[in-house]
């Protein structure tokens, strides 16, 4: 895992705010790092604890002394992970971080804590971190990570200097993926496309299950805009799997097939698609669903967003199936 900012793609803006920050003794010690998912977020928080407590003291981590490898490791005394327990952050992990917040560094000159996903964490929980949030120990350095920023409080964000991430280019992404060997040069591009320009999506993404499952929805929106009976929506739902992880992928996935059925009806070109290897499918399907795909993409959107809050999963992505097709759910 890289632990220095020279290693990390994209984000140059917020990597210069850091640095000049750092350089200049004026690091606001509440940090909210935000943008899509698997950009980055949790990469930058580590390279900047491991830059915080480099015994290089530069404007970058050395990534070789003792710290710095402790760090790469995970096993750093001063750097804290605050994470899911189950399907929250529960307050007893925030109550543990703001007494871990007070002490001073065991071996380095800051403690720093990750709070990853930040969204997670109910109102109780946020409401019981702006004190510390607000007046933190003169060592340690909050990074709260996520990638639904509305799911915040406004207390909680007004308490923080935020940062923004974003996706890269799809041809940066292509030559990042190439030179660094996470990806052979001739899938990158491809890779690339279908990460949406998201670094760490591109590197862990699986082609062969990223076909079985583009395969799969591409086949239920076809049944979807036929003029038939729509018993088969309710045999389409296994297509999206148990989890929520697993679900929010193939309602992302989903997302960006209408996406690009959107600018097909545009008339824009070929090259502004995610999914141009699958260009007669999706033109085939544009004219079916002519007129409905804007309605149908903030439809796909919202379920995506809702379902974190929504004890029925599988209610929540047959609504939305009966939706898709232009029928009410039974009821």
């Amino acid at each position: 895992m890289p632990v220095r900012f020279s290693q990390i793609a994209g984000h140059e803006r917020s990597l210069e705010i850091l640095r000049r920050s750092i350089a200049e003794g004026r690091l606001h010690h509440s940090l909210l790092f935000h943008g899509p998912e698997a950009v980055g977020k949790r990469t930058v928080a580590i390279a900047l604890a491991a830059v915080l407590n480099c015994e290089a003291r530069g404007e970058d981590a050395c990534g070789v002394c003792v710290s710095c490898r402790k760090i790469e490791k995970g096993v750093h005394p001063d750097l804290h992970y605050v994470t899911l327990e189950k399907t929250v952050i529960p307050i007893d992990a925030i109550r543990k971080l703001r007494e871990e917040a007070a002490y001073r560094p065991f071996e380095g000159r800051w403690r720093v804590f990750i709070v990853d996903p930040a969204d997670r964490m109910s109102p109780d929980a946020q409401n019981a971190l702006l004190k510390t949030l607000e007046e933190p120990s003169p060592t340690a350095c909050l990074v709260l990570v996520t990638s639904r920023l509305m799911h915040l409080l406004a207390t909680t964000r007004s308490r923080c200097a935020a940062l923004s991430f974003g996706t890269m280019l799809p041809s940066d992404l292509a030559s990042r993926l190439a030179d660094t060997g996470a990806r052979p040069r001739e899938e990158a591009i491809r890779v690339a496309r279908l990460s949406g320009g998201r670094f760490g999506a591109a590197v862990e993404l699986d082609l062969e299950e990223h076909e079985s499952s583009r395969n799969a929805l591409i086949a239920i929106l076809g049944r979807l805009s036929e003029n038939r009976p729509r018993a088969h929506v309710l045999e389409d739902l296994e297509a999206f799997g148990d989890d929520t992880a697993e679900i929010v992928r193939h309602l992302n996935m989903l997302a960006t097939l209408v996406r690009d059925m959107m600018v097909l009806v545009s008339g824009a070109p070929d090259t502004a698609l995610i999914h141009a290897d699958r260009i007669d499918d999706l033109a085939r399907l544009s004219s079916c669903f002519s007129g409905r795909l804007d309605t149908m993409l903030d439809r796909v959107r919202l379920a995506s967003s809702d379902i974190d809050r929504n004890v029925n999963r599988k209610l929540l992505v047959e609504t939305l199936m009966f939706d898709l097709a232009g029928s009410p759910a039974p009821r």
